[in-house]
């Protein structure tokens, strides 16, 4: 869990003030584009640039550095030697999405490095679905409260998760639509962001692999 008080939320530049000094037009024009971007993610396809926009506000204090990973209002973002680690492995459908991060004035630069929103268009059944109880009802890991940005490693559940062995086949990253909130990575992915010191905010939690 991050210090609530060395760094604040991730958000599209649209989430703030940017609206308020924008024609109509360009406002419900922004507005579809993140309507979609919620809605492209949840169904594990891949975002354009328009949807994704370009600049993202964060407003990290000076001294503070930020993980390989972080939630970006729900959305992952991957730092730059994240990515490089990432792209050594098997990402399918898999695109980054480079992303501006600002103070939410714009007057200067967030992060010492870039960030990249990592859309995962790899979709596949997980299979078991029992332990998250009812439909919809999960959000960790990747979840923002309170202003400040919170890993949520597990809520009791995750943990519980048995993915059956059909699901292994394909791609080291991918996403079921049904539980969008979450990502499934490959043994050999996790073990490569280790060895690169680049677990750090990815929330991992071993899953079994089975049939209930």
């Amino acid at each position: 869990m991050n210090d609530g008080t060395a760094v604040q939320a991730v958000l599209r530049k649209e989430f703030g003030d940017w609206r308020l000094k924008q024609t109509p037009e360009l406002v419900e024009w922004s507005k579809r584009m993140v309507q979609e971007s919620s809605l492209g993610w949840k169904r594990g396809e891949v975002l354009t640039k328009e949807q994704v926009g370009d600049i993202w506000h964060f407003d990290a204090h000076p001294e503070y550095a930020p993980p390989p990973f972080i939630s970006g209002g729900g959305y992952p973002l991957v730092s730059e030697p994240a990515k490089a680690v990432l792209e050594q492995f098997d990402l399918g459908e898999t695109v980054f999405h480079s992303l501006t991060m600002m103070d939410p004035g714009e007057t200067r630069l967030s992060t010492p490095e870039p960030y990249y929103l990592l859309n995962v268009g790899n979709k596949r059944a997980m299979g078991n679905y029992e332990a998250l109880g009812p439909e919809g009802d999960i959000r960790a890991p990747l979840n923002c409260r309170g202003g400040g940005i919170r890993y949520l490693p597990v809520i009791g559940k995750e943990d519980q998760l048995v993915v059956i062995p059909e699901a292994l086949n394909g791609p080291d990253i991918w996403l079921d639509p049904k539980v969008p909130s979450l990502l499934f990575l490959s043994d050999r992915l996790v073990a490569g962001l280790k060895a690169a010191g680049m677990e750090k905010g990815w929330a991992l939690v071993r899953c079994a692999v089975g049939t209930l």
